[in-house]
């Protein structure tokens, strides 16, 4: 079953006008040109643009340029809301950058903006700068013609833009952004008889097979006693026992480092899986008070930390926490958020006295801006030190195009004024599950498997989708790292799998792994994505 949720975003209202009003403004696409924008540094003054609003607002001016003789201007004396735009035509599929560079002496709103493309609207919202300043907007394309530029909405102050650009996001042969996945159950699907292979079908340790394609951030998730009994629901479950604890984490580190890949160490702070709706608190938390709760944050985190110190594998990132939207340890942020602020400021603290280079990293999932907007204003009303934004991008998930994503999460480093990272995304390569009985997590779900853009759930499409994912991410010059999941994902059998996602289950997310379904698991060609973004 395939579910469509497009859901239009408004930009500003009024602001969004009929296309045929755009005509005079319309530039034909130039393949050959990697800025496809006419007149973008506006030295011909407004060829190739309208402007569309409060007359005389817009204008081409000397007074402030980046570059050359000439820039745009937005502002006039009184109330103003106006937009200079460019109608592009004879595009192809895909995802785009506009971006230019502005000066906002004091006007209330503005934005960066593209609509008409066939997808929903996009706008980003531009800082107040006294100094030029890069900004950047992903613009998902899906029809021939696509309108981008700038508004403003103001009765004060002067906006200033110079050298726009409109491009093709396209691969290439990466960069400097920290780019892997979760690698936690590699340990034990090797002891439960998994084997992988390079693309030339030469067996391997699965390590050995993401770090020549430029995989270099290990994700590795610790709970405090895997194999537990928790009960959810009325029902009992158990992680597998004997992994995914700190000694299992620390020997995986020690292999992903032996490869020279960094290391994202998550803790979840509990015997089982946490999302938003499940923070279950560890059985040997059980009854703790507040007090004694911020004390075994620390002990626990600071003990950890300290084991993969001795063990020479520090980790570089550390996330205190895995998707806590709503709370931690069964301390509940909406009803008690000092509570659970506090326990956060002892994982935070523990991180920071132990290993003063480790990034603490926070990870919240559904990208939704009331959520992470008031959970960023809890932060600083509660004085929480952390230096990271994590964020889980899905495209099936959310029904989100690779531009809207990215849109995402460059508003979240604005928002929050830190880095951020991908925690975690995915794409399928196939629709299928490898056991005949069983469904992925994909289907179960009833989720449109590819999102909104249609790359097609094939090894290709897999490939091409997250090249120009990755690449989205670098361009906003906010995020610092992604980690994909699953990567090393397989499934053994039909039915219960040794490395399910408890004991008895089935692993139900094979369908976005980098490897195939025989029985030595082949790299697919879209594992080349790690280094080809």
């Amino acid at each position: 079953m395939r579910i469509r949720k497009r859901t239009a975003i408004a930009i500003a209202a009024g602001l969004v006008l009929p296309a045929a009003t755009l005509a005079s403004a319309s530039a034909s696409a130039n393949a050959g040109d990697p800025n496809l924008l006419a007149n973008p540094g506006f030295e011909s003054g407004l060829t190739g643009w309208s402007n569309i609003g409060t007359n005389n607002s817009a204008y081409s001016q000397s007074t402030s340029t980046r570059s050359g003789q000439t820039a745009l201007g937005h502002g006039k004396k009184g109330q103003w809301s106006v937009n200079t735009v460019q109608t592009l035509t004879g595009l192809s599929k895909g995802t785009y950058t506009l971006s230019a560079w502005i000066k906002n002496d004091g006007v209330t709103s503005a934005g960066l903006q593209a609509y008409s493309c066939g997808d929903s609207s996009q706008s980003l919202d531009l800082p107040k700068s006294a100094q030029w300043t890069r900004v950047t907007l992903s613009v998902s394309v899906l029809s021939p013609s696509c309108t981008v530029g700038i508004w403003s909405n103001s009765q004060q102050g002067r906006l200033y833009a110079d050298d726009f650009s409109f491009t093709r996001v396209t691969p290439g042969s990466g960069g400097a952004m920290a780019v892997g996945g979760d690698i936690t159950y590699r340990r034990m699907n090797a002891a439960a008889g998994a084997q992988y292979a390079d693309s030339a079908g030469n067996k391997k340790d699965v390590l050995d097979v993401l770090a020549p394609e430029g995989f270099n951030l290990a994700r590795i998730r610790v709970y405090n006693k895997p194999g537990a009994f928790v009960t959810v629901d009325g029902e009992r479950y158990q992680l597998q026992p004997g992994w995914q604890d700190i000694n299992d984490a620390v020997a995986n580190a020690k292999d992903a480092k032996a490869r020279g890949m960094q290391v994202l160490l998550s803790f979840h702070y509990s015997d089982f899986w946490t999302n938003p709706a499940l923070q279950i608190r560890p059985e040997d938390w059980a009854g703790f008070s507040q007090s004694q709760l911020e004390q075994a944050i620390y002990d626990f985190t600071a003990a950890s930390v300290q084991k993969m110190k001795n063990a020479g594998v520090t980790p570089e990132y550390v996330s205190i926490g895995n998707e806590i939207n709503n709370a931690l340890a069964d301390v509940d942020r909406w009803t008690t958020p000092a509570q659970y602020f506090a326990l956060l400021q002892s994982a935070s603290k523990a991180v920071k006295d132990t290993s003063p280079t480790s990034k603490t990293v926070i990870h919240l999932t559904t990208p939704e801006r009331d959520l992470y907007q008031g959970w960023i204003n809890d932060a600083k009303t509660y004085g929480l030190d952390y230096d990271i934004m994590g964020v889980s991008l899905y495209p099936f998930w959310t029904d989100m195009s690779i531009a809207s994503l990215a849109n995402f999460a460059s508003w979240v480093g604005s928002a929050s004024g830190k880095p951020v990272m991908a925690m975690e995304t995915g794409y399928p390569f196939t629709l299928e599950p490898n056991g005949a009985s069983e469904t992925t997590l994909i289907e179960k779900n009833t989720l449109d498997p590819d999102g909104p853009e249609n790359y097609g759930a094939t090894p290709e499409g897999q490939l091409r989708w997250t090249q120009e994912f990755f690449r989205a991410m670098h361009n906003t010059g906010k995020v610092v790292g992604i980690s994909y999941w699953d990567p090393i994902a397989i499934d053994f059998a039909d039915g219960a799998d040794p490395n399910g996602w408890v004991v008895g289950g089935d692993n139900e997310v094979e369908d976005t792994s980098f490897f195939d379904y025989n029985q030595t698991h082949k790299a697919l060609p879209s594992l080349s994505a790690f280094r080809t973004w």
